[in-house]
């Protein structure tokens, strides 16, 4: 309290200041801490994913489905992804697709479509020609698509077809791509003629580091 010329001034106190100051430091601290982390590039993450998984020898399986009643020639494509998700009490596969996808388009309209275990590496690339390209819709028409039946011709390089009901329920988005589930509804090996069998491995491929591949003999345990 200061008394200057008859006014009476209440000085504030100095430890106000100091608590303030304070305050403001640990706000100022505070905040920096909860503040969001800058955002990362995911890139290299994601690239490094690719590297790891390349290592790993993945199964090769056509997927093939048409739409009903449009006159449009099949869909279909090479996916590394199908495997089983369940066989109790229904069996389920599943495989992922990068959306936007004409084959995923087909398999929404049919609620149906075809998987195939590939064993010749030229129906692999067949099947990885582009959609645009000259000679497409004829390989898909009359050499490898069996539009009756809903599968591949015999002979045609496949092991085994899959016929799947699409299970839109269980299907889910995730990012780029799509889950896509099926109940299966039938299963056989293909009819295999002695050419083929001559020409082509008794094994389905697999991918692995950029390369295609057949499974090597078993390894010995112990």
């Amino acid at each position: 309290m200061i008394l200057r010329h008859g006014i009476l001034r209440v000085s504030r106190p100095c430890w106000l200041d100091r608590r303030k100051t304070i305050q403001l430091q640990f706000l100022s601290t505070t905040s920096s801490n909860n503040a969001a982390p800058p955002p990362k590039d995911v890139q290299p993450v994601a690239e490094h994913v690719r590297g790891l998984m390349r290592e790993i020898p993945h199964p090769l399986t056509v997927i093939v489905a048409q739409e009903p009643n449009t006159g449009s020639p099949p869909a279909g494509l090479l996916v590394s992804s199908f495997n089983t998700v369940t066989l109790h009490p229904t069996p389920y596969v599943s495989f992922n697709l990068k959306l936007p996808s004409s084959t995923y388009d087909a398999i929404k309209a049919s609620r149906t479509f075809t998987a195939s275990a590939v064993a010749d590496v030229q129906l692999a690339k067949a099947f990885l020609m582009d959609k645009k390209a000259e000679g497409y819709m004829k390989t898909m028409r009359s050499n490898v698509y069996d539009q009756r039946g809903g599968m591949l011709k015999p002979g045609r390089g496949a092991m085994w077809w899959m016929r799947c009901r699409w299970a839109e329920e269980k299907s889910q988005p995730v990012g780029d791509h799509v889950i896509v589930v099926g109940e299966v509804l039938g299963a056989e090996h293909y009819i295999r003629s002695l050419d083929e069998k001559a020409r082509v491995s008794d094994k389905p491929l697999i991918y692995s580091e950029g390369k295609y591949r057949n499974a090597g003999p078993p390894v010995a345990e112990g």
